[in-house]
């Protein structure tokens, strides 16, 4: 009974113990409260303007601008018809008969005859005729040794009374002996001279100079 007695004693000893050290720490220390939730703020970031982009405006379309007439004058009024006076018209009549006796130079058949009448046809010269008496050149003997043969055109200015003013070679034989036999011949020749009208007149021409072996 003893033994018994002293383990309930023991027992409701360590209870007594347990419930003194909870009620102690229940009054020494508050109770644990759970952890709150941070307050959460809704933060908004701004977004920037979309840019304005607007289209353009369609190029305006060229007309051709219509240029402005320029107005036609306005007609001149005529001017009142004036009676002339007696002493006028006495002073008009005798002026063109002044004007009437004069002849005008222009109205005269003469005159314009010899505006209209074509100029005359020019003969040109020669310098073939036995009457003038022009001797042939002479050959070369070292040409005909040689075989040179060839014609020479030979510029001849003839004066109006028939004689060489002025000869020079015009197309080359190719052989300087015929070109030189040709230019000393044709210096002292006679010409019967270009005219016109009848008129013997100063005219150049071309003519050929030949040197044929066969007629050496």
């Amino acid at each position: 009974m003893e033994s018994s007695f002293s383990r309930y004693t023991m027992l409701a000893a360590i209870t007594a113990g347990h419930v003194g050290l909870l009620l102690s720490m229940s009054h020494a220390a508050p109770p644990a409260q759970p952890p709150q939730p941070l307050p959460m703020e809704m933060v908004t970031i701004p977004t920037p303007p979309a840019p304005d982009i607007r289209p353009l405006p369609p190029a305006p379309a060229k007309t051709a601008s219509a240029k402005p007439r320029k107005a036609a004058p306005a007609p001149r009024p005529l001017p009142a018809p004036v009676k002339p006076s007696p002493k006028a018209i006495t002073t008009d009549t005798r002026a063109e008969a002044v004007t009437s006796k004069t002849p005008a130079v222009a109205e005269t058949p003469a005159a314009s005859h010899s505006e209209t009448a074509p100029p005359a046809p020019v003969i040109p010269p020669t310098h073939i005729g036995g009457h003038l008496g022009n001797p042939r050149p002479v050959y070369p003997p070292l040409s005909i040794e040689l075989g040179e043969a060839g014609a020479v055109g030979l510029r001849v200015a003839v004066s109006a009374d028939g004689r060489a003013q002025e000869v020079s070679v015009a197309r080359s034989s190719g052989f300087p002996r015929l070109d030189r036999a040709a230019l000393q011949a044709v210096r002292n020749w006679r010409f019967r001279p270009a005219t016109r009208g009848g008129e013997a007149i100063p005219y150049a021409y071309v003519f050929n100079v030949d040197f044929d072996l066969t007629k050496a």
